[in-house]
């Protein structure tokens, strides 16, 4: 590092992230007494600046500190930092490992960070953190906005968070948490995203969610969850994104999802990456994911600002699939797979105008395809795999992106691009549409042309047949031609004159 560096006192952001950087780099970053924003995630694999932390301390007005994904352990971070940087309102300690070992902070979660009182976003995911979240920590940060704890193994049962009133993304996906979701939820009444996913909660689904006017992104997959899907569910008008995946859940889906007003109309989700910049770096946003198109994505600005999805795949679901669903008009991805649904595919899917991804494998449902999905001019992922389904299967526009997979395991379905072809009078081969689209377009050529052929024949006649009927117009027809043709010779003559005289 320069060191020029010492002498830029009013430096204000420092971002020294994702840098080999050798020898010790905190002697010139902590004579900068403006710095706000100290930026020294993956400084890997040169630690030498991590004995030297205790130098951050003299930095009063910093307000985010970013040191991710480096070899820091519970040792290498002086009480002083927790202690003295009272103005700190962003801290970043995720994805921090030994070099020889996996476990970082192994242990409780010192009780010194409820110190940091004006923390608006706290960060300690992946760092196997042991124990129980400190009770200051979750009463003396009432202005923190961002919880991310996931990635730890607490192991205990998921406590309490009444008194983070301001929070608005709690993130504790895999922590261990067993029991059921505690009720404190109803006192953090701008809270936007819920993610404890990945955990051992047990119980039913809270009917109390609803009462959440915020609650936008509800991620509960892979817990043990029993019971039916609360109606209560489908009076959040702003939720975007519920995934209730791997669980026990029974019954019925309920009718009134289509009551969810932000599944039907698209709408900007402004999330507290938007809400609070000047706590955070540039390149620091919300992530959440996502099991989308078949795959685990994580969704971040912009697309998930904008994400829809509805997931109630690997349960115990059973009856048929509510044709209510069709008027999810706003859904982008919609996952019922591995349930006990009956009965048959809703036609109405068809208005399902913005769907990406629909899953509908491994269950039992009957019937044909329907033709009418065949508008989903957007879908990417389409999959009926391991039903009941029979009749062919609709092979037009975007539908025919889709291989075997999509269709495998159904013993009725016949057609590409399957190996069986239909036969039946009622199932006619794709071979056979495409013949009939092919006669469809040359009976539309015929027309164009039969329009050509008869607008030519009323154009001709509309110019000849006055002149047939009456004298008027055939003499001063006749005048026409003859005042044309006069004009034509002459100037014809003139320029024959003046092509003699040049020569």
């Amino acid at each position: 590092m320069p060191e020029a560096l010492r002498r830029m006192s009013n430096l204000k952001v420092l971002d020294l992230s994702s840098n080999p950087l050798n020898g010790d780099i905190i002697p010139q970053i902590w004579s900068l007494p403006s710095l706000e924003k100290l930026n020294l995630s993956s400084i890997y694999p040169n630690h030498a600046f991590i004995p030297a932390l205790s130098a951050l301390c003299e930095l009063k007005n910093l307000r985010a500190l970013d040191l991710r994904n480096n070899s820091i352990n519970d040792e290498n971070i002086p009480p002083c930092l927790l202690r003295n940087l009272s103005s700190l309102e962003t801290l970043y300690l995720s994805q921090n490992h030994l070099t020889n070992s996996p476990r970082i902070l192994a242990g409780e979660i010192p009780s010194s960070y409820g110190n940091l009182t004006k923390l608006l976003v706290l960060d300690l995911s992946n760092n196997f953190l042991q124990g129980k979240i400190p009770i200051n920590l979750r009463q003396n940060h009432t202005s923190l906005a961002q919880l991310i704890l996931s990635g730890n193994n607490f192991h205990e049962t998921m406590p309490s968070f009444s008194n983070m009133s301001n929070l608005a993304y709690l993130h504790l996906r895999n922590v261990g948490f067993g029991g059921s979701i505690t009720r404190s939820l109803v006192n953090l009444p701008i809270l936007e995203v819920l993610d404890i996913s990945w955990n051992n909660l047990s119980g039913s689904i809270p009917d109390w969610f609803h009462t959440l006017p915020n609650l936008a992104i509800i991620l509960l997959s892979r817990n043990q969850f029993h019971g039916t899907i609360p109606i209560s569910l489908c009076r959040m008008q702003k939720l975007h994104v519920l995934d209730l995946s791997a669980n026990s859940l029974s019954g019925v889906i309920p009718t009134r999802l289509n009551n969810i007003t932000s599944w039907k109309k698209e709408s900007e989700l402004l999330l507290p990456h938007y809400r609070w910049p000047s706590a955070s770096f540039a390149d620091y946003r919300v992530k959440v994911p996502l099991t989308t198109k078949g795959n685990s994505l994580v969704y971040e600005g912009t697309p998930l600002s904008f994400m829809t999805g509805l997931d109630l795949s690997m349960n115990q679901l059973t009856g048929e699939i509510p044709s209510q669903l069709g008027k999810l008009t706003a859904l982008y991805a919609l996952n019922l797979s591995f349930n006990i649904l009956t009965g048959h595919i809703p036609k109405s899917f068809s208005t399902m105008e913005k769907i990406e991804s629909l899953d509908l494998s491994h269950n039992n449902l009957v019937g044909s395809i329907p033709h009418e999905i065949v508008q989903l001019h957007f879908i990417s992922t389409f999959n009926v795999s391991f039903n009941n389904l029979s009749g062919s299967i609709p092979f037009p526009n975007n539908f025919r992106t889709f291989d075997e997979s999509s269709y495998r395991g159904n013993k009725g379905l016949c057609g590409q691009p399957l190996d069986t072809a239909c036969t039946s009078p009622n199932n006619k081969p794709p071979q056979q549409d495409e013949e009939e689209e092919r006669a469809g377009i040359a009976e539309s050529d015929f027309f164009f042309f039969s329009c050509i052929a008869v607008s030519y024949v009323v154009g001709f006649w509309a110019v000849i047949l006055p002149l047939v009927v009456s004298k008027n117009w055939r003499r001063k027809h006749y005048a026409v031609v003859d005042s044309c043709i006069y004009v034509c010779c002459n100037k014809f003559s003139g320029f024959l004159t003046r092509i003699k005289d040049c020569c």
